[in-house]
């Protein structure tokens, strides 16, 4: 079984296979907990899915603008091409929020260079500035000495994109994030489920380090040490809720509504809460 949202990640094998081990939890964690089969669609190709579906309403507050964690950590995946002619087509907006231009100019690579690492290069720069000039995510940036944002996103906001188009210029693997997506080898059947402490033992994120869906983690002292402000305790609220346009356009209409009428028709979700939240794929 493979980690399916990491499967185009830059170091292969060794980030998205699933052991042994956490393919025995996994596959005994589906035969325990009630799921929904439906259709995901994603980048235009349909897939057939299990859903752990009351994962989607475990507590979330993806409050990235006062998070001090990094978790754009490394560049997930080798970036599609949608990617590379956005970033291409804002250069100066790209670069005046990664630095990232000025870093290869200053490294002693010329404009001609540059461009033509953001067209062929697996993380859109070089590999040997990867990791040392360039740390996190190549499309990772600071707006202050605290958070650390997308700038893909924060582009697409200040020209006032859609949540279709953000999840398009996006990698899927970041839209999504934290969720987790497990496939069979051949992509036959994915199974879709949220970290917690039912599902740790097999998810590649660990939910117990993840403040935005773990609300006790991020009530604790030692959490607040770092991050004073934010993450307020009336925020959480149910996955679906806070990530919907991002389902709806990340893994397609047919998901998005089937979990939900689930959740609803099991009283996990109530519907008079659904439109008095702000959709978190456009918070500024």
């Amino acid at each position: 079984m493979n980690y399916f949202l990491f499967l185009n990640h830059p170091k292969g094998e060794e980030v998205y296979k699933v052991s042994e081990e956490r393919e025995e939890i996994l596959r005994e964690h589906f035969k325990r907990v009630d799921v929904l089969y439906t259709v995901v669609t994603m980048r235009g190709k349909e897939y057939r899915a299990v859903v752990d579906y009351s994962s989607f309403s475990n507590l979330a507050n993806f409050d990235c603008f006062k998070c001090q964690d990094p978790c754009c950590a490394d560049n997930p995946t080798i970036y599609e091409e949608e990617t590379r002619n956005f970033i291409l087509d804002n250069l100066e907006e790209y670069n005046q929020k990664t630095k990232n231009i000025d870093i290869l100019l200053e490294s002693g690579f010329s404009i001609e260079d540059i461009i033509e690492s953001i067209k062929k290069d697996d993380c859109l720069a070089p590999n040997e500035v990867i990791e040392n000039e360039i740390s996190l995510c190549s499309c990772s940036f600071k707006p202050n000495n605290e958070s650390v944002l997308c700038s893909l996103h924060s582009i697409c906001l200040e020209k006032k994109l859609g949540a279709k188009e953000i999840v398009e210029k996006k990698p899927l693997v970041c839209s999504l994030w934290p969720i987790d997506i497990i496939s069979e080898e051949d992509n036959s059947l994915l199974y879709i489920t949220v970290p917690d402490d039912f599902t740790t033992g097999f998810t590649i994120e660990d939910y117990y380090d993840t403040p935005c869906i773990n609300k006790e983690l991020s009530m604790s002292s030692s959490f607040r040490r770092k991050n004073p402000e934010g993450f307020l305790e009336e925020e959480y609220v149910p996955l679906i809720m806070a990530y919907g346009e991002t389902l709806k356009y990340s893994l397609g209409e047919v998901f998005y509504f089937d979990v939900l009428k689930k959740l609803i028709d099991e009283n996990l979700v109530y519907t008079e809460e659904l439109d008095i939240k702000e959709k978190q794929i456009l918070k500024k």
